[in-house]
């Protein structure tokens, strides 16, 4: 009966438009009352649920995204994409694909992506005759790398939640991310060369013109090396990995473009008021997610859908539709917290490895973040760009269809994951 009236308020609270966190805070304390345990449970769990050591991972690459784009760093991988791509048929597309690659290998966040980058990438674009909404989409479309190319804060959650190697993860996302930005330059090439979209023809770099850029974009383009490699070779960990690129962009942005302190006192409380946020979600997901494991309710829900788990594949194909539905609804931490328990289940049934698993949640859950009614990159990309809704996800539609379709092709060939975490880091560390 308790239970009911858990999941009863939970779900009234949420179709009453109470932010998530909230929602879970306020069940979560009702049915400790009502179930007659200590008060104290709550702070306890709340607590608990954020005292690890590789979440610390998330302030820090949240801040590296900020200060790589309050201190210009940001432009100068954008020229580097620029030198390398635009000569593509679809041009400026490909640049603004290419560089959101480069810069999800430094920050791991689709927002700093979308806010900070994109406002170049659509400014450009825009300078070079693009229409607003076609260099809008791709942008918010790029920016979904951001959280699957290593490293990744959603990967760092994940691995917390799943207890699973953050190490593995980083590096089961690398070709998944890459393969998303190759599929979005492929549509790119297609949209213009059939005369949907129209693409200014720019002109090949010249060779000076390449080794000035790649002399400028040096510093940054190091950093996802130095991140990788460091964990790679065992000289530190992801969530210290953190720590260190932090400390490079300080040191590089200040170098090359000055010691700016207001740009670095900006990032710096943006990185706390996000992060505040993003902890706060996983502190009161901690108390809802012990409610949910001591009432059983991810084996009862598996046990409820076996009907549906009639193979290893169905079982993909039905994650994959409720992360796609969920994540239309839900902010993609909050909704990591409340199914990671019940995928992991799922997955112990039908032998599905835990970091295939994370990436294609990850994967998945991104297409939610450029979708109404509560993705944050589409309203990120709709502030930079001054663009409508409607206008947006219209011009999205192509890209909804291509990032599916890259889910789909990592859910059911998990040797795209697997490949180097398995060459490179055969045993969870």
């Amino acid at each position: 009966m308790i239970t009911v009236a858990f999941l009863v308020m939970f779900f009234g609270l949420l179709i009453l438009g109470l932010p998530v966190a909230y929602t879970m805070l306020v069940s979560s304390a009702l049915y400790i009352l009502m179930a007659g345990l200590p008060e104290v449970q709550l702070t306890l769990r709340a607590s608990g649920g954020i005292e690890s050591f590789s979440l610390l991972a998330i302030p820090m690459f949240l801040l590296a995204g900020n200060l790589m784009n309050g201190l210009g760093v940001t432009e100068r991988i954008f020229n580097f994409a620029g030198v390398l791509v635009r000569h593509i048929t679809g041009g400026l597309g490909h640049v603004n694909v290419l560089a959101s690659i480069i810069f999800a290998g430094m920050s791991g966040s689709s927002v700093a992506d979308a806010g900070g980058l994109g406002a170049v990438e659509i400014k450009a674009m825009e300078k070079a005759g693009y229409s607003r909404k076609f260099s809008s989409a791709i942008t918010a479309a790029s920016a979904t790398m951001g959280p699957i190319i290593p490293p990744s804060i959603t990967l760092v959650v994940y691995g917390f939640l799943a207890e699973e190697s953050v190490g593995r993860l980083f590096l089961g996302g690398a070709l998944p991310g890459l393969l998303v930005g190759f599929a979005l330059m492929v549509m790119v090439y297609i949209l213009v060369k059939t005369g949907r979209e129209d693409a200014p023809k720019l002109p090949r770099a010249t060779l000076s013109e390449v080794n000035t850029a790649f002399w400028r974009a040096l510093p940054a383009l190091l950093a996802p090396v130095i991140l990788l490699g460091g964990i790679l070779a065992g000289i530190f960990t992801p969530t210290e990995a953190s720590v260190v690129v932090v400390l490079y962009i300080l040191l590089i942005g200040s170098i090359a473009l000055g010691f700016n302190v207001q740009s670095i006192w900006e990032a710096i409380l943006g990185t706390v008021r996000t992060s505040a946020s993003t902890l706060f979600i996983i502190a009161v997901s901690a108390v809802f997610g012990w409610i949910i494991s001591i009432q059983r309710l991810p084996v009862e829900l598996v046990s409820l859908m076996e009907g549906l788990f009639v193979s290893k594949a169905a079982a993909i194909a039905v994650i994959i539709a409720i992360l796609l539905v969920v994540g239309m609804f839900m902010e993609v931490l909050a909704a990591l917290v409340l199914l990671v328990p019940t995928l992991l289940a799922i997955a112990t049934t039908f032998d599905i490895d835990t970091v295939h698993l994370g990436v294609t949640v990850v994967v998945t859950m991104m297409i939610g973040t450029i979708t109404p009614p509560v993705g944050l990159v589409l309203y990120t990309v709709m502030s930079v760009a001054g663009i409508r809704m409607g206008e947006l996800t219209r011009a999205l539609l192509p890209f909804y269809l291509t990032l599916v379709i890259v889910a789909l092709l990592v859910a059911f060939v998990p040797q795209i994951t697997m490949f180097l975490p398995d060459l490179l880091m055969p045993l969870a560390q």
